[in-house]
């Protein structure tokens, strides 16, 4: 955390700023030169395609992004055929999803009957039953690596909903602390690795992040790295970095009966389209 306040200027800012590094922990920063406050969610595997039916890690073959328009189309890390999907790609896929009316606000996978009138067949079609749930085939198996369907089912939209969640709790605290609304933040800086592949805008449509004008919403690559460079290249940014680790506030999330509401009301999806 330390390093991506020191990386992206944070700690310098006369503007609240936001600042999100995800992984299976999410660090969460949120301030300015006045203020800094810091928290830290478990947000878990994923947006690392973990625990996930055909989830796997940004690799060769994995899907990274999604668009459904008069039918599905993928675009696949290393351009061979796909034979799963990462974290970035189950993101886009759900955000879409939403957009059409496939899953409700609530995360539910709707029946054939219930999807709405005006969705194409080539796209209906791929909502299927499996077992006693449903799931929405992304990629049918004559045209994946492996010969067999990529689908993404209800278990793995709970999943994002319980990661989504955890961050968007985490980022609901914080502005309480600092008694900010989301409209006074004036910049989100999407950090590390699986951050900085993130669609911003499939983030927002989540719920992930807070809906925002797109352009204050900056991707910032391995920031933490960053950070930890400059402190070993530099003897005063190194002694600033120790500067910000002793003025920062950090908010222990667990147990405070404020986060537990936040997740809950957080693992919703946002009621955009509907």
């Amino acid at each position: 955390a330390v390093g991506v306040i020191l990386s992206t200027g944070l700690y310098q800012s006369s503007d609240i700023k936001l600042a999100v590094d995800i992984g299976t922990n999410g660090e969460i920063i949120l301030g300015s030169a006045q203020q800094l406050l810091a928290c830290s969610t478990a947000a878990g595997p994923a947006f690392e395609g973990a625990r996930i039916k055909h989830g796997m890690r940004a690799a060769e073959g994995a899907i990274e992004k999604v668009i459904i328009e008069e039918d599905v189309k993928v675009a696949v890390i290393g351009s061979v055929l796909p034979v799963g999907i990462s974290g970035s790609g189950l993101i886009d896929a759900v955000a879409e999803m939403l957009r059409l009316g496939i899953i409700d606000h609530t995360g539910r996978i709707l029946s054939q009957a219930e999807l709405p009138a005006e969705l194409p067949e080539s796209i209906r079609r791929r909502v299927v039953k499996d077992n006693n749930s449903r799931e929405f085939i992304l990629v049918w198996g004559e045209e994946s690596g492996s010969s067999r369907p990529i689908t993404i089912n209800q278990e793995d939209i709970r999943e994002l909903q319980l990661a989504k969640g955890a961050i968007a709790a985490g980022i609901k605290v914080l502005q309480k602390e600092l008694a900010i609304n989301k409209d006074q933040i004036t910049e989100v800086y999407l950090a590390g690795a699986f951050g900085s592949c993130i669609n911003p805008v499939s983030a927002m449509v989540i719920g992930l992040i807070p809906a925002m004008p797109l352009d204050r919403v900056k991707s910032v690559g391995n920031a933490a790295g960053a950070g930890a460079k400059l402190a070993l290249l530099s003897r005063s940014a190194r002694k600033q970095a120790a500067g910000i680790a002793r003025e920062v506030r950090y908010i222990e999330l667990s147990g405070r009966p404020d986060f537990q509401e936040a997740f809950l009301n957080a693992m919703y999806f946002p009621n955009l389209f509907r």
